[in-house]
C-alpha cells in the first residue's frame, strides 16, 4: 500500500528508474561476474561479485571484500557499463584528450581491457598531433593516469615485495604485453620507482632478453639521476645486439647535445677497432653537428693506439717467410777401414730470404674505420669528405661558410 501512495506523487520518468534499480538489485548474480556495487557510506567497489548468503563477496585489485546486501544502494552489470561507457564516448569528440577521460570511466567501470583501448587511441592522437611537444598538459595528464595502473599490472602481493622483485616483475611483462599503453604504463612506473636506478642500469646491460633491455634503458634516460643519459649513450656503442644499440640511439637523440657528442667522442680513439667503428656509426645516427669536427680530427690518427692482438682482441700475430736453402760441404770426416782413408763429406745448409712478423689489423681494419668515419661525415653533411683523411681538414673548412662581417651601422 506504502509503494501504491508513493507511486501517486512521483514522477513518471522517477518512478520508471526506481523499477528498473529494483528489479536489478532482485536479479541473482552469476558466479563471479564483474560488476559496480554502490555502497550506503559513498563507496564504490569495482570487481568479480559472488552472492554468498546475506553478503556480496567482492574480489578486487586489492583483495577480496565482503559487503553486506543491505548496504548495496546499487548495482551495475558488466553490459550495462558497457552500454554506458559506449553511449558516453558516441557523445564525444575523437581527440586525444576526449580518450583519456574515457579511458579513466572505463577504469572506474572495472572495463579494463576498454581503458587499455582506450589509451591505446590516446597515445596514438598525442603522437599525431603533439610529436615534438612532450611536456603538453595533456601528455602529463597521462602519464600521471599511467602511473596509477599498478594495480592492473601487478597482483597485490608483488605490489608490496622489494625493490628488485618489483622492478624484475615490471620488465617481465614486456616480452608479453606489446600493446602500446601497457608498455607505456610499465615505462611510467620504472620511472616513477624510487632508487630503481642502479637496478635498472644492471638489467640494461646483462638482461639477456633485448626488449627488457630497451625498457630499461627508457626508463633510465627519463628519470633524473645523473649519468643515466651517459649510460644510455654507452649503450649505443658497446651493447652486444644491433637492435638495442639503435633502440639507445633512438632513445637519445631527443635530448642529445654537443657535450654528449664530446663525451662520445673518446670512443673514436680507443684501443679497439670495433669500437671506433661503432662510435662513428652512433655519432652518425645521432645527427649532431658537433660530431663533424671530432670525425675530422680522428680521421688521419685511425690506424694509432690500436691493440697489438688486432684491433679488437680476436685476432693474433702471425708471420710469414721467404726462405731459400742451398746445400753445401762444409767439412769431411776422414775414416780409416783395411788401411784405407775414406773422407766421409759433412753437409750443412745456407739459408737465405726474410721473415716478416704481421699483425692482420695492419690494412683492413684501418681501412674499416677510416670507412666509417666517412660515411658518418656524408650522412652528418651530405657532403663526400674524399678517400684521404690527411685531406678532410681542408675540406671541412672549405664546406664551412665564411662568417658574415659584423654590420656597424657606419658607412
Amino acid at each position: 500500500m506504502a509503494f501504491c501512495m508513493a507511486t501517486q506523487v512521483l514522477r513518471p520518468t522517477r518512478l520508471l528508474a526506481l523499477c528498473s534499480a529494483a528489479l536489478i538489485l532482485a536479479l541473482p548474480i552469476a558466479a563471479q561476474e564483474v560488476m559496480q556495487l554502490r555502497l550506503k557510506d559513498g563507496r564504490v567497489l569495482v570487481g568479480k561479485v559472488a552472492s554468498k548468503g546475506d553478503n556480496y563477496e567482492v574480489t578486487t585489485y586489492d583483495g577480496r571484500v565482503t559487503v553486506a546486501k543491505l548496504d548495496v544502494v546499487d548495482r551495475h552489470p558488466r553490459a550495462s557499463l558497457l552500454e554506458k561507457l559506449r553511449k558516453k564516448a558516441k557523445t564525444s569528440g575523437d581527440s586525444a584528450f576526449v580518450h583519456l577521460n574515457l579511458a579513466k570511466i572505463a577504469r572506474e567501470y572495472g572495463l579494463t581491457s576498454e581503458m587499455w583501448r582506450l589509451l591505446d587511441k590516446a597515445i596514438k592522437k598525442l603522437s599525431q598531433q603533439t610529436a615534438n611537444n612532450k611536456s603538453s598538459p595533456v601528455h602529463k595528464r597521462l602519464r600521471d593516469f599511467l602511473a596509477q595502473l599498478e594495480p592492473e599490472l601487478m597482483p597485490h602481493k608483488l605490489r608490496q615485495a622489494p625493490l628488485e622483485k618489483r622492478v624484475q616483475y615490471l620488465l617481465r611483462l614486456v616480452p608479453k604485453n606489446v600493446i602500446v599503453s601497457r608498455s607505456a604504463a610499465i615505462e611510467e612506473l620504472l620511472v616513477r620507482e624510487p632508487g630503481a636506478d642502479q637496478y635498472l642500469r644492471v638489467q640494461g646491460r646483462r638482461n639477456s632478453n633485448e626488449r627488457q633491455r630497451i625498457a630499461a634503458l627508457a626508463s633510465l634516460q627519463r628519470r633524473k639521476v645523473a649519468g643515466n643519459d651517459r649510460f644510455v649513450l654507452r649503450t649505443t656503442v658497446f651493447d652486444r645486439s644491433n637492435r638495442v644499440r639503435e633502440a639507445a640511439i633512438n632513445i637519445s637523440k631527443p635530448t642529445i647535445e654537443a657535450s654528449n657528442i664530446v663525451y662520445m667522442a673518446g670512443g673514436l680513439a680507443n684501443k679497439h677497432a670495433k669500437v671506433r667503428v661503432r662510435t662513428a656509426e652512433a655519432l652518425a645516427d645521432l645527427g649532431h653537428r658537433a660530431a663533424v669536427n671530432l670525425l675530422v680530427k680522428a680521421g688521419p690518427h685511425a690506424a694509432s693506439g690500436l691493440a697489438a692482438t688486432g684491433g679488437d682482441g680476436s685476432r693474433t700475430r702471425a708471420h710469414v717467410a721467404f726462405l731459400h736453402q742451398q746445400a753445401y760441404i762444409r767439412d769431411f770426416d776422414v775414416e780409416v777401414a783395411q788401411a784405407a782413408f775414406i773422407a766421409d763429406p759433412m753437409v750443412d745448409v745456407v739459408q737465405s730470404g726474410s721473415v716478416l712478423d704481421v699483425t692482420v689489423v695492419g690494412v683492413y681494419e684501418i681501412r674499416t674505420i677510416v670507412k666509417s668515419y666517412r660515411t658518418a661525415l656524408k650522412q652528418l653533411t651530405k657532403k663526400d669528405p674524399g678517400k684521404d683523411p690527411r685531406l678532410w681538414g681542408e675540406w671541412l673548412a672549405k664546406l664551412q661558410p665564411e662568417p658574415k662581417p659584423v654590420e656597424t651601422g657606419k658607412r
